[in-house]
């Protein structure tokens, strides 16, 4: 079959949509005349369709190499260079066939930016490498090798959010870019996402399970969580000083990871607080806001270990700033908890009649009654009957008020707990009824 006939046939299977039929028509074609250019850019047509980049842009070169001054394949090889963001040989080709047009002043252009971002990169000057390459991209948002650039200067400056995109765009192109994975993983670790790090280190890994900085960043981040979930396993279990202490230990393998220390130093104040070591709990608490004064966390944090301290003025002062400082909702309801903790210091205070702080759980609360309940059991104080019953009687009254989430609710609010009550203080008027340790019933008067 002649070659004519060859490209008459691969034409009718392009407009078909029969790639590979047309890229075998076309391929033979070349077989018999290998020096035709037409048939190389018959080919550049289907493989550009295809979205077969390099091969397209081989077949163009080889018909530029058969016919060097034909116009149309070097702007076509222009835009090509252009879109891979080698503006540098785009200018050339430009410059070639049409001198200095709007096209070759903006390939030009690029190649500047380009030379730009590669010495700023070489220098470590970040700030304006991610200058130079974004302008670049201006001009070519396509090229894998300008993208990952920008995403490793991001990176360096920690917009962790734009190296996740860009990292993106190009796995999308080249899926088998295994140092984009990486980049990718980096960011999302240092945003604190580390099931979704794993993820494309693991990706990477299947592909090159030696490649080291994806499995040195895949080993880490199975180091740190293995630590902090044993220390929220400990804490659950009541464990609250072995549970700081793993904290710690976990902080120390990362100390400058914001988005795994700030949550962790959370967690570890609120236990700080737990086991009454207050001051040790504020502190790590002012520390957080003084690397973050913006965050509502940050003023909640400070202001719940206040109240479990009983730094009722201090707390009600954190909340109104946190309000003012992010003009957070949140803070409206704090505010008020902390005034009705501040008015209930100066009255009948629940959480101290058992001995608890503020922000103790149900067991905690449940705990503490057992444990008073028998202290003050009448039968157990029968020298002392009258001061024991009424001791007795607050235990049991402030159980009841802290165990039951609706009545604590209102309570911390500082709304009334109970009917003819005045002002969200404790007591109630007429009798009440409570249960004692051994199921005797007592009703007291008052």
């Amino acid at each position: 079959m002649s070659p004519g006939k060859l490209r008459q046939l691969g034409e009718v299977a392009f407009s078909s949509q029969r790639y590979e039929e047309a890229l075998s028509y076309y391929g033979e074609a070349v077989k018999a005349e290998p020096e035709n250019s037409t048939n190389y850019y018959k080919l550049f047509r289907v493989h550009q369709r295809m979205r077969r980049q390099n091969d397209a842009l081989d077949d163009l070169t080889k018909a530029i190499q058969y016919t060097p001054d034909n116009v149309e394949y070097r702007k076509q090889r222009g835009k090509m260079y252009m879109s891979m963001g080698k503006c540098g040989e785009a200018a050339e080709d430009y410059n070639t066939v049409s001198g200095l047009t709007e096209e070759a002043m903006r390939a030009h252009s690029c190649k500047i930016s380009i030379e730009n971002a590669k010495m700023f990169h070489e220098r470590e000057d970040w700030q304006n490498a991610f200058n130079a390459v974004n302008k670049a991209l201006s001009f070519t948002d396509t090229s894998p090798e300008l993208l990952m650039m920008r995403a490793k200067a991001a990176l360096e400056l920690d917009d962790y959010y734009s190296t996740v995109m860009d990292a993106g765009k190009v796995i999308k192109l080249d899926a088998n870019n295994i140092d984009a994975y990486q980049l990718r993983g980096d960011a999302y670790f240092w945003l604190g996402e580390h099931e979704m790090s794993k993820n494309h280190y693991r990706e990477a890994l299947r592909s090159d399970p030696e490649h080291a900085g994806c499995k040195n960043g895949h080993k880490l981040i199975k180091k740190i969580d293995k630590k902090a979930k044993k220390a929220d396993d400990a804490a659950a279990a009541g464990k609250h000083e072995e549970a700081i202490a793993m904290y710690e230990e976990a902080i120390g393998y990362v100390p400058n990871h914001l988005n795994f220390v700030r949550p962790t130093l959370q967690k570890k104040a609120r236990l700080h607080s737990k086991i009454g070591q207050h001051d040790r709990a504020i502190e790590i608490a002012q520390n957080l806001l003084e690397v973050d004064d913006e965050s509502a966390d940050g003023y909640v944090l400070l202001g719940e270990v206040q109240l479990a301290a009983e730094k009722f003025e201090d707390a009600v002062r954190t909340y109104k700033q946190g309000y003012e400082e992010t003009e957070d909702d949140v803070f409206k309801e704090k505010i008020q908890q902390a005034e009705a903790a501040l008015k209930q210091s100066k009255t009948k205070n629940y959480y101290k009649i058992l001995g608890v702080p503020r922000n103790a759980d149900s067991k905690e609360i449940k705990k503490a009654y057992k444990k008073l309940a028998i202290l003050y059991h009448p039968d157990k104080n029968m020298d002392n009957q009258e001061e024991a019953q009424k001791k007795f009687q607050e235990v049991a009254e402030a159980n009841e008020v802290l165990s039951d989430d609706e009545l604590r609710g209102k309570y911390d609010r500082g709304e009334d707990v109970f009917e003819n009550q005045g002002g969200g203080g404790g007591g109630h008027g007429g009798g009440h009824r409570f249960h004692n340790m051994g199921g005797h019933h007592f009703f007291f008067h008052h």
